[in-house]
């Protein structure tokens, strides 16, 4: 049974009818029911929902992350924040042979203007713990020490995910502890940041790795990085070995003689 508690100007509340009243974050809204649902489940309309499916779930695991990172945007676009998270990212979702691949290091889990920090390799250590170190971002001059990093921890074979404690930006280090049933597990992490306004930052991939296993530093991965240090980072994780031309060429520059400006130069032989 519906309810009109305000008459017939007011908001309906329930079924009357062929029509639902319900309140969607204090709006009072109104839509179609319908009471027979077809699904002749052919294989195309199978893996639709499939993939559906999947990226709800990985939304509904992430919803406080969302909710810390899309609010904004999704008010503004009046819909909900796990709604505004398949539309940015369903892209990246797709079914390969009836299996469901996610291309985890381009997922948008948070979005806005405040200054991000560059996130160190994880680091796997005993007793299920966690610790990624970062640093702030020198090219903003609007972060403040006292805004907070977050880490956002998914385990794709358990479907599921957990959300750091905040820790202040002037800390630059921050470390969780997993659920112990998690160990031996391979996780993704994201990192975002929210300041003292209740703006987000946009999520970064910080990279994979895997619970426990503290001789597996993980991968980092920087994404429209700049930053000459963070890049060496991720270039070592690649190519942990130089080529052999590379030291050849290293060793000839550091045999170079140096010159001096103010005497004679040296011989060279």
């Amino acid at each position: 049974m519906g309810l009109i508690p305000r008459g017939i100007t007011g908001p309906v509340i329930g079924k009357v009818g062929p029509a639902v009243g319900y309140l969607w974050k204090g709006k009072p809204c109104l839509r179609a029911y319908r009471e027979h649902i077809n699904f002749p489940n052919t294989e195309e309309q199978l893996r639709q929902r499939s993939w559906f499916v999947g990226m709800v779930r990985f939304a509904a695991q992430a919803t406080p992350v969302l909710r810390l990172g899309m609010r904004r945007q999704a008010n503004e676009a009046k819909m909900t924040e796990g709604n505004l998270f398949i539309l940015w990212n369903k892209r990246h979702f797709q079914l390969i042979d009836g299996a469901l691949d996610i291309d985890y290091a381009h997922l948008k889990l948070t979005a806005g203007s405040a200054a991000d920090v560059y996130f160190h390799a994880p680091q796997f250590k005993e007793n299920e713990v966690l610790e990624v170190d970062f640093e702030k971002n020198t090219l903003s001059l609007r972060a403040s020490g006292d805004d907070n990093v977050y880490l956002y921890v998914y385990a794709p074979r358990r479907g599921m995910g957990y959300l750091s404690a905040p820790t202040a930006r002037r800390n630059k280090s921050l470390s969780m502890r997993l659920p112990e049933a998690w160990s031996g597990e391979e996780v993704h992490l994201y990192g975002f940041v929210v300041d003292r306004e209740g703006r987000s930052s946009n999520s970064t991939y910080i990279g994979v790795g895997r619970v426990n296993h503290y001789e597996d530093r993980g991968r980092y991965i920087p994404l429209n990085k700049n930053w000459k240090d963070f890049v060496d980072i991720a270039n070592e994780a690649n190519n942990p070995e130089a080529p052999a031309e590379a030291v050849g060429k290293e060793q000839e520059t550091l045999e170079k003689p140096t010159i001096d400006l103010f005497g004679d130069p040296p011989e060279v032989p």
